[in-house]
């Protein structure tokens, strides 16, 4: 669909066009096909093709996963990372192409894993340098994604795959969860200090509760005190009830019960994740992925323009129902900034139109949905982060070069008074900076920001310098690159989403692809692509002359084929 390449070509008279199940075969083998650009090195050929083969089916794999399973997700990027050197070892060729942003990354993980040598506890470090060096991922996307008809496959693949989950998360708010109490008998055994309308029974002495019948079983199966787990807007509590009360309570069926209940349905969709928080984060990168893409189409009449709003307001509205703030922060600073780097007054005025509409809507949705204020600094979420962050500055300033180590919180809570000397609940500091700080030093905070800079310069730069063209779905994968570096960092802000293997690995893939696009652009011939950039007056003195060589080069060459024709 985003890909002009991957449809199917016209129909001549006599031909029938091929069955649904053929044409779709055809959509998806492809632009798979596209990728693999067969190159034979004198060793190693078979290995070659066999490799070459399962690198791009993890490439689909990764796409495909990304927005739902962790597992998977990992397995098929180190699959394809294996196929990758065993590529090497049997054809010597790497085929790795350097980048602006190589010293800052390597630097990173160096301090990264000098950090976890010089640890408080170097055996728990040592084994959390496999988070890092996920950073891994992003090469491997930029350097094994070759074809515009593929990288197009994959930003289409990925999109539609988080749609799955999206419908899954609208299924379950349609079901609800619990049972919703909306009136409460005065003579009704629920009817206590401890229980309220508009509180959701959640579970019954440890049991889940997703229908009346489930309470009713409960009831009468057990012995003692009823207990139930209760749902507040986001607190959760737990009280009890005598079970003969409502064992002789009046009434026949639920009627003894003295309540009135509908399906519970205020709670934080998480997708297929377990965590509402993760599952935002990952929605504000593909929703941001999804609007790059539409900014850059030049059809926005187009079946394909008409299918990335309808994805984008799904996913906005999903976003919206995981009541997560920093998420829908960040989505909504990297549509600003992806609208800015556009250059196109219509685009930023729509952008500004609809952020103005939607973002207050989001704000009562989340109070409503919460019950705090978006602002408050003595929220619960709010109050614990204002604390940990103090306790982690007298970290920093007693480890300011190389960090306590990844996990030696845990073996330094006590000593230190750590989580308010016990009274939180013990975790993470809930801010990347904050936490790269505290585990691997300032060093390493450096290199993470002029990495994450680069990348920003890098791509708001391109972006800003190719004009719209025929090959738009490059433009539109640049442009949603920015949008995800720049929603992952605003985000990251009061989220330790570096740390969130789910939402890592669909960053890395993003930036990877967003370079790839770059390459592709500049590797493609003619002067209607992103090669434009090349030629600005800021370029490399040995390009402009290299350039300057290849023209008088095949000038001999044009020459002999004039005289050829005459």
């Amino acid at each position: 669909m985003i890909s002009k390449a991957a449809a199917a070509p016209p129909f001549k008279n006599n031909e029938r066009p091929p069955e649904p199940a053929t044409s779709l075969v055809a959509r998806v083998a492809g632009p798979i096909a596209s990728n693999l650009k067969f190159d034979l090195p004198e060793a190693g050929r078979r290995v070659y093709i066999v490799t070459e083969w399962a690198i791009t089916i993890s490439l689909v794999m990764y796409a495909i996963f990304a927005p739902h399973s962790i597992a998977v997700t990992q397995g098929s990027y180190l699959i394809g990372l294996v196929a990758w050197a065993v590529q090497f070892v049997f054809t010597r060729r790497l085929g790795l192409r350097r980048t602006a942003v190589d010293i800052a990354l390597f630097g990173f993980f160096a301090c990264c894993v000098v950090s976890s040598f010089f640890s408080y506890d170097p055996l728990v470090s040592v084994k959390g340098l496999k988070s890092p060096a996920f950073f891994l991922a992003f090469y491997f996307v930029s350097n094994k994604v070759r074809s515009s008809r593929f990288a197009a496959f994959l930003v289409l693949t990925m999109i539609v795959s988080c749609l799955v989950n999206v419908g899954y998360s609208g299924a379950k708010l349609a079901r609800g969860r619990g049972l919703q109490i909306d009136s409460v008998k005065p003579d009704s055994p629920f009817a206590n200090e401890a229980i309220a309308v508009g509180d959701v029974i959640v579970e019954a002495d440890d049991q889940p509760i997703n229908a009346r019948e489930d309470l009713l079983r409960i009831i009468d199966s057990h012995r003692g005190r009823l207990r139930i787990r209760l749902q507040r807007k986001e607190a959760i509590f737990e009280t009890s009830i005598p079970r003969n009360a409502l064992r002789e309570a009046r009434g026949e069926g639920f009627e003894r019960v003295g309540i009135t209940i509908s399906p519970g349905r205020n709670f934080r969709v998480m997708g297929f994740y377990s965590h509402y928080e993760t599952y935002a984060e990952v929605l504000a990168l593909i929703a941001a992925l999804a609007v790059g893409m539409l900014i850059a189409i030049p059809n926005k009449a187009s079946r394909t323009a008409w299918f990335l709003g309808v994805a984008i307001t799904l996913l906005g509205a999903t976003l919206i129902l995981t009541s997560t703030r920093a998420s829908l922060a960040g989505f909504a600073i990297s549509v600003a900034v992806m609208a800015l780097a556009s250059r196109s007054r219509r685009v930023v005025w729509a952008a500004i139109a609809v952020i103005v509409v939607v973002l207050p809507l989001a704000v009562v949705a989340i109070e409503r949905s919460r019950g705090i204020s978006v602002l408050d600094p003595e929220e619960g979420s709010t109050a614990y982060r204002l604390e940990v962050w103090r306790e982690a500055l007298g970290m920093i300033k007693d480890n300011p070069l190389l960090g306590i180590g990844k996990g030696s919180e845990a073996k330094l809570k006590q000593r230190l008074g750590l989580y308010e000397g016990g009274k939180l609940p013990p975790g993470h500091f809930h801010s990347t900076p904050v936490q790269v700080a505290v585990w691997w030093g300032l060093l390493a905070l450096i290199f993470y920001y002029s990495f994450m800079t680069i990348f920003a310069v890098k791509l708001w730069r391109l972006i800003t310098k190719v004009k719209p063209n025929g090959q738009w779905q490059l433009r539109g994968i640049v442009l949603a690159g920015l949008g995800t570096v720049v929603a992952f960092n605003v985000s990251s802000l009061v989220h330790f989403n570096f740390g969130d293997g789910e939402v890592v690995m669909a960053f890395w893939l993003l930036t990877g692809l967003a370079f790839a696009a770059h390459r592709m652009g500049l590797e493609a011939p003619g002067p209607a692509t992103l090669e434009n950039i090349s030629a600005s007056p800021s370029g490399d003195s040995s390009s402009r002359s290299q350039l300057r060589g290849q023209e008088a080069a095949s000038e001999p060459t044009v020459r002999a084929a004039r005289a050829k024709q005459n």
